[in-house]
């Protein structure tokens, strides 16, 4: 009877989780309801949408921030495995739009699976990782935790979504770091990524015709090989290692061209847009216009011109970002980047706080999210990556990611109301 006040003390105890995520969501109304209402052409039926889901998302979070952390726990395998079953319904089952299947639309519900997904990854994962026999450095163990984080990247894969798919390898390396893996084995473990990168660049640097380019992973790969010599790894893995990244190099060519169209066309859009600055690099030069043109204070709220007469695509959902810029000028998007700042600094803070190793990896994890999406949205809209489709939590329209990132917002409050319970 004496600990309800308490927790209820303890939550106004958290201004650096509550107050980011409530203004950060004002900000995103005040945004959405510019690129869908105050533009050409507008209605209010996207804003009515857009605040519905701020509505279910908060009734959600409210509910998940109060469970003890014992059920998130004993539950994260059903979740998981509900979600790696919805993850396969889509693929058969889910709406066709634009060449790929990520929808299932029942009835008037319409949602994205990946999304919830991303919440039942970390849970279940967090369990793993806090299980009292785990030891990452046992290769049973290790290749478990990669079986989890590959089961819902590779179904991901299959709708196409690249960029949700990568969401997975992402949050799940960061929780791996934090349970304790070697940063030496997160590399070996991240190379053959950087090995595909890097022999990709032939076809992506504009006049590399020449396939020097695409050599480039090899010097990469000798100082991975000099690396591990040096911290005492045995030859026959270190002939293992430079196996699988030529391995990689080889079969990266036939990865590309089994790449989407559009997918290709985004990649290099983002090195080059002006190659078709009507087409694959439309979006980006028009971000950057838009951006540019709200200069120090912005346009005024409503008055963006780019926005108001059409020119930005996806201004309300993928490039919300770039409303705010034109809007409000490099100080409202400075404050957007401080209130995200803020909030993933208390994030890490309660991830080292938290006596309990299965609320510390969910934290931790709910941080890594929440990065990903921003730190790819924003680069995405500045020209600095490819346009993903990936939309910016609490700001851009929602459905589906709107309330995810609600919820994670949750369950990161309440990991925080219980950082001293084990």
């Amino acid at each position: 009877m004496v600990a309800a006040p308490m927790s209820g003390r303890r939550w106004v105890q958290e201004p650096l989780l509550t107050l980011p995520v409530f203004f950060l969501l004002l900000v995103g109304a005040a945004m959405v309801c510019s690129a869908t209402l105050l533009c050409e052409g507008g209605s209010a039926g996207l804003l009515t949408r857009h605040l519905f889901a701020m509505g279910v998302g908060a009734l959600v979070s409210v509910f998940v921030a109060v469970l003890p952390m014992r059920v998130l726990n004993e539950f994260s395998f059903p979740l998981f495995a509900l979600a790696l079953l919805l993850l396969v319904v889509v693929l058969f089952a889910g709406e066709l739009h634009g060449g790929a299947r990520r929808w299932i639309e029942i009835g008037p519900l319409r949602f994205q699976p990946s999304e919830p997904a991303k919440l039942a990854f970390i849970l279940f994962l967090a369990d793993f990782l806090a299980r009292k026999r785990c030891d990452l450095s046992r290769i049973g163990w290790l290749l478990g935790a990669l079986a989890v984080i590959l089961a819902p990247f590779l179904l991901i894969l299959r709708e196409p979504d690249l960029g949700t798919a990568l969401a997975f390898p992402v949050i799940g390396g960061v929780m791996l770091f934090w349970a304790g893996l070697s940063p030496l084995v997160l590399g070996v473990l991240a190379s053959p990524l950087i090995t595909a990168g890097l022999a990709s660049l032939r076809f992506l640097v504009r006049g590399a015709s020449q396939p020097l380019w695409g050599l480039l992973w090899i010097p990469a790969v000798a100082l991975g090989v000099v690396l591990l010599r040096r911290r005492g790894i045995q030859w026959l893995l270190v002939l293992l290692f430079a196996l699988v990244q030529l391995g990689v190099a080889l079969e990266t060519p036939r990865i590309w061209q089994g790449l989407e169209s559009y997918q290709r066309e985004r990649v290099v859009a983002f090195l080059t847009p002006e190659r078709d600055p009507a087409g694959a690099g439309y979006q980006v030069i028009q971000s950057k216009i838009a951006i540019g043109s709200g200069c120090t204070l912005g346009r005024g709220f409503g008055r963006g011109s780019q926005k108001a007469l059409s020119f930005l695509p996806r201004q309300h959902t993928d490039f919300i970002y770039s409303v705010v810029g034109e809007e409000w000028g490099f100080l409202g998007a400075g404050v957007v980047l401080l209130l995200y700042t803020l909030f993933l600094l208390r994030g890490i803070a309660l991830a080292r706080q938290v006596r309990s190793r299965f609320g510390s990896l969910v934290a931790i994890g709910v941080v890594a999210l929440i990065f990903y999406h921003v730190t790819i949205n924003i680069a995405m809209t500045l020209g600095l990556a490819p346009v993903t489709g990936l939309p910016l939590p609490f700001l851009s329209f929602g459905g589906s990611f709107l309330v995810v990132s609600m919820v994670a917002a949750g369950l990161l409050l309440g990991v925080g109301v219980r950082r001293h319970e084990y």
